[in-house]
Parts: C-alpha cells; structure tokens; sequence
C-alpha cells in the first residue's frame, strides 16, 4: 500500500536541503516538489476516501463470501 503526505518546510530552510534529506530516508519512495502554491488541482471527493478501504481489500479469497452476497 502506498501512502502520500504533504509536508510544509519551514521557510527558513531551502528547498533543495528538504528534498534532498528526505531523498536520503531509506522508506521514501519518491520526493516530488508542489510546483504552484495554494489548493492541488484535483480535489478528492468523499466518494473515494470511502471507498478506498474497501477496494484495497482482497474479495477474491476463499475466506470470503461477500460476492455471493451481492450476486
């Protein structure tokens, strides 16, 4: 599972010394710089905060009958 985390960086420390700490953590995938300021372009809707639990999980099992449920 991946996890993304917007992380504000005090003003008075650069850009290029932040990005290049968290680059050296050895769990952090990828380090990406928010080019513009203010709101990201694409809003999360509820929709997909509620359903993103559900879709991680594993409903192929045999454990699980909650498609027979639904069919």
């Amino acid at each position: 599972m991946q996890n993304q985390f917007v992380i504000t960086i005090d003003s008075k420390v650069t850009p290029d010394f932040a990005i290049n700490f968290l680059k050296n953590i050895n769990f952090i995938k990828t380090v990406e710089q928010r080019k513009g300021k203010g709101k990201a372009n694409a809003a999360i809707e509820e929709v997909t905060l509620m359903a993103e639990k559900s879709l991680a999980e594993e409903w192929l099992t045999d454990e699980d009958n909650r498609w027979d449920n639904v069919l």
